[in-house]
């Protein structure tokens, strides 16, 4: 996964209007440098919660009907990512001085923030969670899972 802290942005921006630098960047984090996995595992560490990750193979997921998109992992049927997707090259803004803060800082501090904020309402447009994945195709999952 590619990901960037907006602070890592804002001090990235600044500094280099600062310089007088001009060009076009693509900016993000650096392509390989955390998984899904990463940021799963380590989300649950940061916000204490012991929720049980369930890793499943994509031919079990086309066969119960649930998508290879967004909610699994960002890979393709055949296991392959999108190109463009999480691979960009962002070696010229590491080169003009872009870092990233840890991982764990980032989500340290989004989840103390969260709590700090309290429970957001929801936008008006926003879908519905009950929206986002059919829970019985995914209980048949989980069930066929951990047989």
């Amino acid at each position: 996964m590619q990901y960037l802290d907006v602070r890592d942005l804002a001090a990235w921006m600044l500094k280099a209007a600062d310089r007088g630098l001009g060009d076009a960047f693509t900016v993000t984090g650096p392509p390989g440098a955390i998984t899904l996995g990463d940021l799963l595992t380590t989300a649950q560490q940061v916000t204490g919660f012991d929720t049980e990750l369930v890793w499943a193979p994509p031919e079990l997921l086309l066969r119960h009907g649930l998508p290879l998109g967004m909610e699994f992992g960002l890979r393709l049927p055949d296991g392959s990512a999108p190109r463009g997707m999480h691979d960009a090259d962002v070696g010229a803004a590491l080169a003009e001085g872009l870092t990233t803060r840890p991982l764990r800082e980032t989500l340290a501090d989004t989840w103390a923030w969260l709590q700090a904020e309290g429970d957001p309402a929801p936008h008006a447009d926003a879908p519905s969670p009950d929206t986002w994945l059919d829970a019985a195709a995914e209980q048949r999952l989980l069930d066929q899972l951990s047989h």
